[in-house]
């Protein structure tokens, strides 16, 4: 076995770098192809919150991100690589809106404020998530347990660490990467045709014993065009998207220095009409020995960003729903060309709806958004093992928005007004960083020293201004000043914040066999009260790596055995507002008052200053394993954890005699527990196949243990129509859980309704009809079905994520494969409510083509209820698991086939490399959900009205090394 020396210079490590602080490392291979996992020695030195270790010397919790394949995929962020890749890490998109962000969640929600995860690149920590190219990511790992107490008060929701790429010593090299694909819809919902539509809405009349209010628009004898089929409007709106993508980067360096330079561009185009986001990148690295003593290097990048955006959250008029009840008769576009509305005869018979290809089509929202980093560094040797690091960024986030609103002039749902609106908000973020690190050994007694003060400073400030009526609509007049109206709503924030930190750690093993680790941090943060202004973090870890005891020496195939636990406290900024501690001023033109009263201007807070709030903190408790086996080809990682989330920050209403309308307070106290699995195998077959198998499993249990002086909390933001909402927040259940009636299926007779008595004999449902839905009342409950009857239906967040890949190269050739899904989450489908509710909104909306299959007393075995006009029942309107669906699946999420030329080609045309590959994403989902698209995301809540799909991609790719 050949043996590396490592430097002690950080910045000259050789082997793999496992990134776990804020220090970036730069990776330099030791070879371009691994072979197996022997190379990947559990001796390796990784960096761990501004310093480094070996790897056998981890004692906290830390996941690393297979990145296999990355570049061959075409990504928006980095939540999209980490989905599926590493246990403990789960990730839901909000939908596949080609601007949307993922949610990305370590080891659970965390508690009512919403935990996000902290992110460190190359070691600048950043204020939410990093625009970064996800070709330029070299290594991601993440710190999941109390080790991120290193990180204060903003690591509770666990810490991503993310290392780009770096230049390596030799000639320069550039590496073009060219993309191009389509995207299109995995899967359609069907609405009615027109025929079957007028038939359903007559026979819904009848049932409800109205055909004398019956509109002409579903009368076949009165509007035999009714039933003239014309338009498709599901297929009118989707479309085939393309997506190209182009990366281009240069490296190289010496002894003493090394670049890198990447560039990229990524366009999409949505599968809805008129949706497409856009990219551009550039970044550079680089790094300088001066002197023996002395290192200096930068890390900068640009991002710019725009996109086109489209409203598929709502239940009245998002693209989807509306293609959805749409009628069929009516065409796209009238004879000359324009947006045809509804057929003005009959209008009224169909009620207030809108084109739902003019809607896409006349949406103009841009939003260019560019992102700036610069980050110089230096690193001083002060004397053997002693060494001295400053680190200083400045970060830029300058977005503005442009949306014009339309005027909707087509007969259905009129709106005979325009606007514009502009927005910029603006964001400096200032880190300065000092750090000294100390080693020392006497015997086999080995201790590192680390203490470090981090300042950081956020500037966020910006403007509103809003315009109306504008007399012509052309781009050109797309400005504020063209309005007609000449009133204006203006407004504009500035809000600062800062927090300034003091860390020290202390690593100790013996013989790296017994291990402990004691960190602490102490963070003022400007956004709490003056008394309240400084919190101290701690954690302590410990590890034994039992495979170096006598007794296991001689077991050849156990290659090495590491137990770990850590228990630590950590801070949660989320929740609280800039206005908790000194709220803004609201302005007010119209109140009066004065010694003659008058009309006057005056300011004045709605909410109340709470000068002894406090942010929330994190209990966490972890306990893991790390082995690895048959000479370090296969690798597993275990970890069960418990976390407290305490002193949540809730904005409490307060009662009118209060003057103020709300006051941020500390309560609630919540718990995420569950196990990670992570295993890892590598094999050689042959000098010519490998494979590599990788699989992460992670299971989580969430539950709410107190909040603030109530037992429970209702959510009516995310509700359908203003009619159903499922959504509370309840003691002793998971957060965000679903609440409603429990079921028993449809009544098939009379009598089983005559039957259907409570305690006392009294009929529960006195006033249905056979194929109506049987609500349940709890147990123990009498009298007539009301709110007391609601159970748990379930919760929309996940109780078990997982991913597997597998990786194959044969000769020339190589195959990725990447599966990621969900297990045992809850879909609330909304969409029922408006596609499957004859007349049942006040609108007579056109329908899926479920409704086919409502209940008849000749058509029994359905869960769909009997058609009715109105709903007179409430099948619809009543809150219940009709509407509650399985969540679960698992799709198909990367396929990659590649095939590089042979060296002797490439000698010929004196180049690097030559590779061609095809990609493909979401090539196919096992799903029991009926929606569009089981990732509906969290922002709702799991409420899905027509949430926008995630597309299926097929791209081809061609990488070329010079």
């Amino acid at each position: 076995m050949n043996v590396f020396k490592i430097p002690v210079s950080v910045t000259y490590l050789t082997g793999r770098v496992l990134l776990i602080g804020a220090i970036s490392a730069s990776p330099m291979f030791l070879a371009q192809k691994k072979d197996s996992l022997k190379e990947k020695s559990i001796d390796e030195i990784v960096v761990v919150g501004y310093g480094t270790q070996k790897k056998s010397k981890v004692s906290g919790a830390v996941s690393e991100a297979s990145l296999d394949k990355l570049t061959s995929r075409s990504l928006s962020g980095v939540g999209e690589v980490l989905q599926g890749k590493a246990p403990g890490v789960t990730v839901v998109n909000e939908g596949g809106d080609p601007n949307g962000s993922p949610k990305v969640n370590i080891r659970g929600l965390g508690g009512i404020n919403g935990e996000t995860p902290l992110y460190v690149v190359d070691g600048v920590v950043f204020n939410g998530t990093p625009s970064i190219n996800p070709n330029d990511i070299q290594d991601i790992s993440v710190l999941k347990d109390a080790s991120a107490a290193i990180y204060g008060a903003r690591s509770s929701g666990g810490v991503i660490l993310i290392t780009t790429k770096k230049g390596k010593k030799g000639n320069l090299t550039v590496d073009f990467d060219v993309k191009y694909g389509v995207n299109q819809a995995w899967r359609l919902k069907e609405s009615l045709n027109a025929a079957e539509f007028q038939d359903v809405m007559y026979k819904a009349y009848e049932n409800a014993g109205k055909l004398g209010s019956l509109p002409m628009a579903f009368n076949p004898n009165q509007y035999p065009d009714g039933r003239v089929t014309r338009t498709d409007w599901m297929k009118e709106i989707f479309r085939t998207g393309t997506i190209q993508e182009y990366n281009v980067n240069l490296s190289g360096g010496s002894e003493k220095s090394r670049y890198f330079v990447g560039m990229n561009h990524r366009s999409l185009e949505g599968i809805l009409l008129n949706t497409q986001a856009k990219r551009y990148n550039f970044r550079v690295n680089s790094e300088h020995k001066v002197k023996d003593w002395l290192t200096i290097g930068e890390n900068m990048y640009y991002n710019y960003s725009d996109g086109n955006t489209a409203d598929t959250k709502s239940g009245y008029t998002g693209a989807l729903v509306a293609a959805m009840y749409y009628p069929p008769n009516v065409p796209v576009y009238t004879p000359s060309g324009a947006f045809s509305g509804l057929p003005i005869d009959v209008a009224g018979g169909y009620g207030d709806m809108i084109n739902p290809v003019a809607y896409l089509k006349r949406i103009s929202i841009r939003n260019p958004t560019h992102e700036i980093l610069i980050n110089p560094y230096a690193e001083i040797t002060l004397a053997k093992d002693l060494k001295f690091r400053s680190n200083f960024s400045q970060t830029f986030k300058l977005g503005d928005v442009k949306n014009f609103t339309y005027r909707v002039l087509e007969v259905g749902k009129i709106f005979d007004t325009n606007n514009l609106e502009y927005q910029s908000n603006n964001s400096s973020t200032a880190l300065a960083e000092q750090l000294l690190t100390y080693k020392i050994s006497a015997g086999q007694h080995n201790f590192d020293f680390l203490g470090g003060f981090t300042f950081q400073k956020t500037i966020d400030d910006g403007f509103v201004a809003k315009s109306y009526d504008f007399r012509s609509e052309a781009e050109v007049f797309q400005h504020l000043q063209n309005a007609a109206d000449t009133n204006k709503d203006v407004s504009s924030y500035r809000f600062k914040q800062s927090l300034v930190s003091y860390l020290a750690r202390v690593n100790y093993d013996y013989a790296g066999k017994y291990i402990v680790s004691l960190l602490g941090r102490r963070d003022g943060s400007s956004l709490v009260a003056k008394q309240n202004r400084f919190a101290n973090y701690y954690a302590v870890s410990g590890a034994w790596v039992v495979s170096k005891e006598n007794f296991l020496k001689d077991i050849s195939w156990l290659s090495s055995l590491k137990l770990r636990g850590s228990y630590g406290i950590l801070g949660n900024l989320g929740g609280i507002s800039p206005q908790a501690v000194n709220p803004l001023m609201t302005r007010d033109n119209n109140i009066i008052f004065g010694q003659d009263p008058s009309q006057n201007i005056a300011y004045y807070a709605t909410t109340r200053p709470n000068p002894d709030l406090k942010w929330g903190k994190s209990e966490q408790t972890n306990f893991g394993v790390d082995a690895s086996f048959l000479h370090n080809s296969l690798s597993l990682q275990f970890d069960y954890f418990v976390k407290n989330s305490k002193d949540q920050i809730f904005n409490v209403s307060l009662p009118s005699t209060a003057t103020y309308n709300n006051q941020y307070v500390n309560a609630g106290l919540f718990q995420d527990k569950g196990y990670e699995l992570g295993i890892n195998y590598n094999k050689v077959i042959s000098g010519d196949f490998s494979f590599s198998v990788g699989a992460t499993m992670s299971q989580l249990k969430n539950t709410v243990k107190q909040l603030a002086n109530v037992d429970e909390i209702f959510i009516n933001d995310n509700g359908v129509r203003g009619v159903l909402k499922p959504t509370r927040v309840k003691v002793g259940d998971p957060l965000y859980s679903f609440y409603g009636y429990k079921t028993g299926g449809i009544f098939q007779t009379q009598e089983e309704i005559n039957n259907y008595k409570d305690a006392n004999g009294n009929l529960i449902q006195p006033n249905a009809k056979p194929g109506d839905i049987k609500f349940l009342k709890k147990e123990g409950n009498t009298g007539v079905l009301n709110n007391n009857d609601f159970v748990n239906l379930g919760s929309p967040y996940p109780k078990f994520s997982y991913g597997f890949s597998y990786n194959m190269t044969w000769k020339n050739f190589d195959l990725n494969l990447f599966f990621q899904g969900v297990y045992g989450n809850k879909i609330f489908n909304g969409m029922k409510f408006i596609s499957l509710n004859p007349g049942g909104t006040g609108q007579n909306y056109n329908m899926d083509r479920d409704i086919l299959n409502a209940w008849t007393p000749q058509n029994t075995n359905t869960d769909i209820p009997r058609l009715v006009h109105g709903d007179p029942s409430g099948n619809y309107s009543k809150v219940s698991d009709f509407y509650v669906e399985d969540g679960s699946y698992l799709r198909l999420k990367n396929l990659t086939i590649g095939y590089s030329l042979p060296k002797e080609l490439y000698r010929k045309l004196d180049v690097n490399k030559v590779r061609i590959y095809m990609t493909t994403n979401n090539l196919f989902t096992i799903t029991k959900y009926t929606g569009f698209d089981p990732e509906v995301g969290m922002n709702s809540y799991g409420v899905d009205t027509g949430r926008y799909p995630q597309a299926r991609s097929f791209i081809f790719g061609v990488e070329v090394g010079l």
